[in-house]
């Protein structure tokens, strides 16, 4: 039998066996790595057993930095904490719909069986006779027709049993909330914890979600005695807790997705030793030996020896996206336990690189605390500067992905080449992010950028092949890990970042078939290589200290990237600015002052281009005197041929060259390549070797032609110089191959916006004859990158691909290339204008315009400023702080919650969507440690959760009263503080968008409200070259939304030409005016007559006012107060809705709190006496009827008769408050008809009463439906048996019905009904877990 060499996890391509083969336990023994990430599963293969010793656990520990796990307790009773959590708010996100997807099905199994009895049931009653009475005449018994009719009856009551059945299980997918798991917290002595005096905290969950807790199993937090659990109903999650806040908060940690346990499994997972004993029994040979031994290897991650912290920083809540509160706890966690090295394989677009908290932070790990941190580059490329962050960090080792031929062939099954082909060569992978940044700094290292690594238990499966920069990180962690371990068998005890850093990138090799730094930095890593380079150098001066270089002039760039070809034009001498970085104790120590003086590096500068010219040498000394030192460099680019050049200086150790670089200079420059083409000379040949690649310059003296020749694996790139004016271009692409082609155009690079907010990407298959076309948003004067590449994974053979660039503009857009400046319409004004030209050709007008949002601004209404956790949330003083002043107080970071309410009005649902737009888009370079909010309702049920950096999904929201509360955290109280008011942004998506009309004539625009004088709107029309176009936006005259108010903001678009309305549209917004209140003049009915209250009347009223502040106070002077009032008016109806509220809201006496329902039934039943004209009440319910039951007199013949106006006002109230009685009384007897069947009676004859008087389409209060809904269930259950008819009320109630303080009785009553119809269980447990979820007891926050 053959032994295949496995290849799961790549190890050759950096030398790690060589590594392994030198130095024998060279596999990151000792070393502890945190691993970043989304969580990783505690019982996945590889990772949950021991490292490669075979005793020392792989885990250290598991925490959750997000907080998404965390629930709070209720710590009221003594010795019990208590709380709950469902179980959909610990699952990943594609566990958790596998789970509701079988969930379903099962819920479907039991729910077709109850649906298939029903209809058995009633087919069984339509082939029973049912419909027939008997015989010839219609002479039936009386016998006969009631048994008729109650068949009839109960055949009616199961077809809509039926309809009722069908419709729950067509909402069953929204309705599934999941199950509820109670929580109880207490302490104990732990006998596995070494501190006697500490009791430690356990929990015991209700995995099984059934409120039994006698077979659970106690749990302590995993560092105590490693127990993991794992959560039920078919999820396969596993879990441990932590406890924080003296019991107050649990913290239940599971994986917010596979991503991290594939990392945790590139970087350390151990299979075990494998066996070497052959299948006979027979001594293997040395080769074979070897190939085992490999294989256990490459099962194995790359450093099996290491153990590793995993730190959940991907927020469930968010779809595991990272928060700042989760970087920065994340951070301050690896460092309390000690790690060496971390694993961050996340990113973001990057604004500003080193700039805001996070980032501080992360310089922190770095410098102070003596983590070396690897991050992932990003997969954003092929184009160059689209590097983000964190890769685009100083302080990490940012890490580009790489694949090597036998990857390819390995892990995608890649075809070998044909003889006469070229064979594969190893490069970065297509979608590696590439560098420079705006500021010139590139990625440092490149390593093995795809694995078959373990994933979680719950996706089902053992191990995933993966790909991206996210598996090149912890492979070149690892890598880092055993070298680390070498270097300490050999002396070298410790190896800070910046040490371990400059040994990196001085060992690594430029590989494959194009070499490029803006992808692979310095070259693909050497295990050994750094190994031995550590310990030849390991003390040597400057060798541990980290050396920044900047370009003052340039914004102190941390590299020098000439991009825009009027660059190349202007001076080419910058000054370049050096500064030892030393991380010393506030107060410097001795030592600390001897370091500073005795540094004194002899440095030769050495200029790796000829065109690059730096001085010979310099010394580098501390230079705190001045801040630095400095030197210059000059460019020569006048011979330079047109692509991206890049160059470094390197300055070398003058007594030791070997030693490589101390520090580098990057410098990358862009020749354009329609820099070497003109009118005079309009086709430029583009390369020596192949008569196939050329720029040309269209007749027109504007457009350009390219053409590109496409290798397997190697990014084809041009520059073009957009011409002044331009706006935006159109890329036409053809070919007479059929590639499958990655096209890739970043058009503008600039320090505050990152590359997604300006970039186009699309992969496409190209067909012969047909064309490409695509647009992209230009600024004049910059270049435009166009990048195609060829993709290996499709094994493609060479391809030849030409492309056109058109270059359009209309003229209307400022110089930036993305604008905050929107065209605006103000309260004030009827119309916005704006002038259109074609300075380039000849451009086509095809406008549209319309308002899609409204955008309204609310202020925080509560604020709340608290410390952060004692246990997560304080960041440690430096290394060198710590040493010299062991007392050193770590510093604590503040939390501050702010809340915004607001109301969703209308018959409707809304798409709503909450933000903050003035720290939006910002994370690694947010000014604050971390914003996360959240939405909820008026009955604390969270809805969506969203974060700083990616807009949450619109929500549909019906009627009703929300809630916003945003999480800021900041280490200053102080700047906390000044940010409290803070605004939100609520963008409520308009049902229909509103037309605003577009005109060419000023008179029109300034009158739209004017229809009827022949006015027409701008139409389709072709602008001629170098001419001119007025635009007028008039304002919508459609009638806005009830609901939008003045001030909000209503937004939408200006498209100038829908057939390009991507490149063409520019942000549109309408100040809402105040509403119009003004009536004609001359219409004498539309005028109020204000009828002055007499001195009686307001005496009258004051006395009922404070009788009403009284009745929960003090009821012995509200009777008082009330019976007074009864003798002075005993026909107010004012008085008798008084009365009637007290009935139901008033205190009760102590005695009687048992029997509620039936204290208040009688008080209500004494209102409703009170109320009859024949008890001296103010309602004649003859005359009442008598009234309404002829033609209500309309409003103008209301307007013309005051005595019939105040009789129908008069009538109204008297008819209002007798609703509201009868309604009140048919509730309650319905509430005692439940309890006791002698109520039954006089229930139904309440209702009867009720049901002459109230409809539910004459109530306005949703309380008031509710009532009214329960009410005719209980009727419809107690008094007819109609449990279907129930059913069906109080579904359509659940759907109409969005909002109301009773909202919550509608669910409580169906439970009722489900629970006393039979084969319903499974439909009553669905219901109690929404209401847990609708109605939460333990209220969670952000």
């Amino acid at each position: 039998m053959t032994n295949y060499q496995f290849y799961d996890i790549p190890k050759k391509e950096t030398g790690i066996y060589d590594l392994y083969q030198k130095y024998s336990s060279a596999d990151g023994t000792g070393i502890k790595i945190a691993i970043m990430d989304t969580g990783c599963d505690l019982s996945a293969a590889g990772l949950s057993g021991t490292t490669s010793d075979g005793v020392t656990p792989k885990y250290i520990d598991f925490v959750d930095c997000t907080g998404d796990g965390d629930i709070p307790m209720d710590t009221n009773i003594t010795v019990f904490h208590l709380g709950a959590v469902r179980l959909y708010e610990l699952l990943p996100r594609s566990v958790m719909k596998r789970v509701k997807s079988e969930r379903k099905e099962a819920f479907m199994v039991k729910h077709m069986d109850l649906l298939s009895k029903t209809q058995l049931e009633l087919d069984g009653l339509s082939s029973g006779g049912g419909s027939s009475g008997g015989g010839g005449g219609g002479n039936g018994s009386t016998e006969e027709k009631d048994d008729k009719d109650a068949i009839d009856k109960k055949k009616k009551e199961l077809k809509l049993m039926l309809e009722q059945l069908t419709s729950i299980k067509e909402s069953y997918y929204d309705e599934d909330s999941g199950p509820l798991m109670d929580i109880l917290m207490f302490q104990e002595e732990d006998d596995n914890n070494n501190n006697e005096e500490e009791k430690v905290w356990k929990a015991v969950i209700d995995l099984e979600s059934n409120g039994n807790l006698t077979n659970s199993i106690p749990m302590a937090p995993f560092r105590y005695n490693r127990q993991v659990g794992e959560l039920g109903f078919g999820s396969h999650v596993s879990f441990c807790i932590q406890v924080y806040d003296e019991g107050k908060t649990l913290s239940i940690v599971t994986d917010a997705g596979s991503h991290g346990t594939h990392v945790a499994g590139i970087a350390s997972s151990y299979f075990g030793p494998s066996s070497s004993s052959s299948s006979s029994g027979e001594e293997k040979d040395d080769e074979e030996k070897k190939k085992v031994d490999n294989n256990k290897h490459d099962l194995n991650g790359v450093a099996p020896g290491a153990q590793i912290l995993a730190l959940k920083i991907g927020d469930g809540r968010l779809g595991s996206s990272e928060t700042g509160t989760g970087l920065i706890r994340g951070l301050i966690t690896a460092k309390k336990y000690g790690c060496d090295l971390v694993n961050l394989s996340y990113g973001e677009p990057s604004w500003q690189p080193d700039v805001g908290r996070v980032s501080e932070v992360f310089a922190k790990a770095f410098n102070d605390w003596g983590m070396t941190v690897f991050t992932s580059a990003g997969n954003d490329g092929p184009a160059l500067s689209s590097l983000g962050s964190p890769g685009s960090l100083t302080s990490v080792i940012t890490v580009g992905a790489w694949v090597s031929p036998q990857m390819m062939i390995e892990q995608y099954s890649t075809l070998p080449p044909e003889d006469d082909d070229a064979p594969l060569e190893g490069a970065s992978y297509y979608f590696s992010s590439r560098g420079p940044t705006p500021d010139g700094y590139l990625p440092d290292v490149c390593g093995p950028g795809g694995a078959v690594a373990p994933v979680p238990r719950a996706s089902l499966q053992g191990k995933a092949q993966y790909h991206g920069t996210s598996m090149s990180s912890p492979n070149v962690c690892g890598v880092a890990a055993c070298v680390l371990s070498a270097v300490k068998q050999n002396g070298v005890i410790a190896c800070g970042p910046n040490e371990l850093k400059r040994a990196l990138k001085n060992t690594a090799i430029a590989s494959g078939f194009v070499v490029e730094p803006f992808s692979q930095g310095s070259g693909l890593v050497s295990a050994l290589d750094c190994a031995d380079y550590i310990i030849k150098n390991h003390g040597k001066e400057g060798q541990s200290i980290a050396i920044d270089v900047s370009f003052p002039a340039r914004n102190n760039a941390r590299g020098l990237y000439i991009r825009d070809e009027v660059e190349l034009d202007s001076p080419q001498s910058f000054s370049v600015l050096v500064k030892p970085q030393f991380s010393h104790a506030n107060m410097r120590t001795s030592s600390e002052l001897d370091e500073l003086l005795s540094l004194e590096l002899h440095l030769l500068l050495k200029s790796s281009e000829a065109w690059v010219t730096c001085p010979e040498s310099m010394t580098l000394m501390s230079a705190k005197e001045r801040n630095g030192q400095t030197f210059s460099v000059r460019l020569n680019t006048q011979d330079l041929k047109p692509g991206v050049h890049y160059a470094s200086v390197d300055a070398l150790d003058a007594s030791d060259e070997a030693r490589g670089p101390i520090f580098s200079v990057p410098i990358t420059v862009i020749v354009p390549h329609s820099r070497f083409v003109s009118t005079d000379k309009p086709k430029f040949q583009l390369s020596d070797t192949s008569e196939n690649e050329s720029i040309a310059l269209k007749d027109n003296g504007l457009d350009l032609t390219s053409t590109f020749q496409l290798a397997q694996g190697v990014p084809n790139r041009r520059f073009f110089t957009v011409p002044m004016g331009a706006e935006w271009a159109t890329i036409k692409l053809k070919s007479k191959d059929a590639p499958r082609v990655l096209l890739h155009a970043i058009p503008f690079v600039r320090g505050d916006m990152p590359n997604t907010e300006c970039q186009l990407k699309r992969f496409f298959q190209m067909k012969e004859g047909v064309e490409e076309e695509y647009h992209i948003r230009v600024k004049g004067g910059s270049s435009l990158e166009v990048c195609l590449q060829l993709l290996w994974l499709a094994n493609p053979s060479p391809g030849f691909v030409t492309a056109d660039i058109e270059f359009h503009s209309l003229n209307i857009r400022g110089p930036t290339l993305v604008s905050s400046q929107p065209v605006t319409i103000t309260a004030s004004s009827e119309f916005a204008r704006l002038g259109a030209s074609a300075p380039l050709r000849a451009e086509q007008l095809n406008p549209e315009c319309k308002l899609k949002s409204v955008l309204r601004t609310l202020r925080p209404n509560n604020i709340d400023i608290t410390l952060g956790s004692a246990e997560r949330d304080k960041e440690p003083p430096s290394d060198a702080a710590l040493a010299s002043n062991a007392d050193e107080v770590p510093s604590r970071i503040y939390e501050m919650r702010l809340t915004y309410q607001f109301k969703v009005e209308g018959d409707k649902p809304i798409d709503v969507r909450p933000s903050f737009p003035s720290l939006f888009n910002q994370l690694y370079d947010s000014p604050v440690d971390s914003q996360i909010w959240s939405l909820s309702d008026n009955n604390s049920k969270i809805i969506t959760y969203g974060s700083s950096m990616h807009h949450a999904s619109p929500i549909s929201l019906k009627k009703g009263d929300y809630t916003v509360t945003l999480l800021l955290r900041h280490p200053s109280r102080s700047s906390l503080d000044q940010m409290k008011d803070l605004p939100c942004e609520i963008d409520l998506k308009i049902p229909t968008a509103l037309d605003c009309k577009l005109y060419d004539e000023l008179d029109k625009a300034s009158t739209p409200a004017v229809k009827d004088d022949g006015r027409k709107a701008m139409e389709k029309k072709l602008l001629p070259k170098g001419s001119y176009q007025d635009i007028y936006v008039a304002r919508p005259t459609e009638d806005l939304p009830s609901w939008v108010v003045p001030g909000d903001v209503i937004q939408g678009s200006l498209v100038l030409d829908k057939d390009k309305a991507a490149v063409s549209s520019m942000k549109l917004l309408y100040i809402t005016p105040p509403k119009a209140t003004a009536k004609n003049g001359d219409d004498e009915k539309s005028k109020e007559k204000d009828k002055e209250d007499s001195l009686e009347d307001v005496v009258f009223k004051a006395k009922l006012d404070h009788a009403g502040s009284l009745r929960a106070k003090n009821v012995t002077v509200y009777k008082e107060i009330i019976a007074t009032l009864k003798e002075e008016r005993p026909s107010s109806v004012p008085l008798l809705s008084e009365m009637l509220t007290f009935a139901l809201e008033g205190p009760l006496p102590d005695a009687n709190t048992d029997a509620e329902d039936q204290v208040r039934a009688a008080e209500v039943e004494q209102v409703y006496n009170d109320a009859m004209k024949s008890n001296g009440g103010p309602i004649d319910v003859s005359a009442l009827a008598q009234y309404f039951g002829l033609n209500e007199p309309d409003k103008d013949e209301l307007d013309a008769d005051d005595e019939a106006k105040d009789l129908n006002k008069e009538m109204k109230e008297q008819s209002d408050v007798l609703k509201k009685i009868l309604l009140a009384r048919a509730s309650l007897y319905g509430s005692l008809a439940t309890k006791d069947s002698s109520e039954v009676s006089r229930f139904g004859q309440s209702v009867k009463e009720m049901k002459q008087w109230v409809k539910l389409d004459s109530l306005k209060d949703d309380d008031e439906k509710i009532t009214f809904t329960i009410t005719l269930v209980r009727h419809a259950s107690i008094c007819q048996d109609k449990k279907a008819l129930a059913i069906s009320l109080l579904l359509k109630a659940k759907k109409d019905i969005s909002s109301g303080k009773k909202l919550k009785k509608l669910d409580e009553e169906l439970l009722v009904l489900f629970d006393s119809v039979d084969g319903m269980s499974h439909v009553k447990e669905n219901l109690q877990e929404g209401i847990y979820y609708r109605y939460p007891v333990f209220k969670r926050n952000v």
